[in-house]
């Protein structure tokens, strides 16, 4: 018994907490320390248990757990337990058995009672445990970095996540958009064309024989669907480089009536030979900060459009109002309408939308996309009031000049 109570003494002053002590001391705690025995997987206590007493490994390996997480894993001659010498609080952790282990436990009341008749042992007991409370500040920092690290880590991987679903559905907006684009491309371009070389092979078959007045007529035709082609590639063109960033936004202040006469000056042919009377109505001292060529283009294809689908005697109204800090431009004819169902569709590219039945006048193409495109890009806004057999008025906003 001699040998074992030295054995364990020797032990002692190895055990960073004991190290300090004479070995009369030693001795005395060894005295009243229980050896305890635990298989491999068995627990010593749980945490939320109440144990007053310290535990200070002979042999074997314990782990320091909460549930699945392990805390640290602990070996011959570590001490764990240390703090319920002084403080009677729950057990923070669990402590099992990674494999047989040879403890020894020192209870609280033995401790006290050791200490009790010599106060200065607390000093040798104090010093190691501000060394460890230090030791696991410093684990606990690391812990806390290392958590830290692994939620900003998850949070860019999920932000990754977030880009690449993002990105997926650009993508999948990007190609629908270029199918649209071959569509129009394959059918409303198209279909000018093939009426044109129609024509053309009429003419050229039947030249001779062909009244004057339907050689006049033809040719007519030949010029009304090849500047509607031309109009419609250009808006392709157009559209095209607004979707690919090659179209360079040039924002400055503008008198609206000198944009708007521009343009009533570029239709003053067609007024005339429709005999569609076209009326602008704008306050000279009207001016917008945007970009003149995209504002230009809005109005032509809007005109445009107005007199595609007025009647013989008609009439096309430009008008203009201040809104807040918007103005707010109004294109009215007195043509066919646009159905309910239509103006619902009117902007958007996925849908065909045709405004009347005509094979003359069919679909939107890309007019109207790069109508709202283009406003969309000026900081307005644009929408439709029509009605069938009686007319339409197109509504934009640009921002005011100040």
């Amino acid at each position: 018994m001699a040998n074992i109570k030295t054995d364990v003494v020797n032990i002692l002053k190895d055990v960073e907490i004991f190290s300090e002590f004479d070995n009369e001391i030693l001795v005395e705690f060894s005295n009243s320390m229980t050896e305890v025995f635990l298989n491999k997987g068995e627990t010593l206590f749980n945490k939320g248990d109440q144990e007053n007493a310290m535990y200070v490994i002979l042999d074997g390996s314990v782990e320091v757990h909460d549930n699945y997480y392990i805390f640290t894993t602990l070996n011959s001659k570590q001490f764990f337990g240390e703090y319920s010498l002084i403080d009677s609080a729950l057990r923070s952790a669990s402590v099992t058995a990674v494999r047989e282990t040879h403890l020894l436990e020192l209870k609280q009341n033995t401790f006290e009672q050791v200490t009790s008749k010599n106060p200065e042992l607390w000093k040798n007991v104090l010093i190691p445990l501000i060394k460890r409370l230090r030791d696991y500040n410093i684990i606990e920092e690391k812990l806390t970095m290392r958590t830290i690290d692994i939620q900003k880590k998850n949070h860019e991987v999920e932000q990754e996540k977030e880009n690449i679903a993002t990105q997926k559905k650009e993508l999948e907006a990007i190609n629908a958009t270029k199918d649209k684009f071959f569509t129009i491309i394959g059918h409303d371009l198209k279909n000018p064309f093939s009426t044109v070389i129609g024509i053309t092979d009429l003419l050229l078959n039947n030249f001779v024989s062909l009244e004057e007045e339907e050689k006049l007529k033809n040719i007519r035709q030949i010029n009304r669907f090849s500047k509607n082609a031309y109009n419609m590639l250009d808006n392709l063109l157009l559209w095209a480089r607004s979707q690919t960033g090659s179209l360079k936004i040039n924002f400055k202040r503008a008198n609206l009536k000198n944009i708007i006469d521009n343009i009533t000056e570029l239709f003053s042919i067609n007024s005339s030979q429709k005999s569609i009377s076209l009326n602008s109505h704008i306050n000279s001292e009207f001016h917008g900060y945007i970009d003149v060529d995209m504002i230009s283009t809005v109005v032509r294809n809007l005109v445009s459009n107005a007199f595609k689908f007025t009647t013989e005697n008609g009439t096309i109204n430009i008008n203009a109002i201040e809104v807040g800090d918007m103005l707010q431009i109004e294109v009215a004819d007195t043509g066919v309408g646009i159905s309910k169902e239509a103006q619902e569709e009117l902007f958007n590219i996925e849908k065909k939308t045709n405004i009347i039945d005509s094979s003359e006048k069919d679909g939107k193409g890309l007019g109207m996309i790069l109508i709202k495109e283009f406003i969309s890009k000026n900081g307005g806004e644009i929408w439709v009031e029509s009605e069938l057999n009686v007319g339409t008025t197109f509504y934009f906003t640009i921002p005011k000049a100040l």
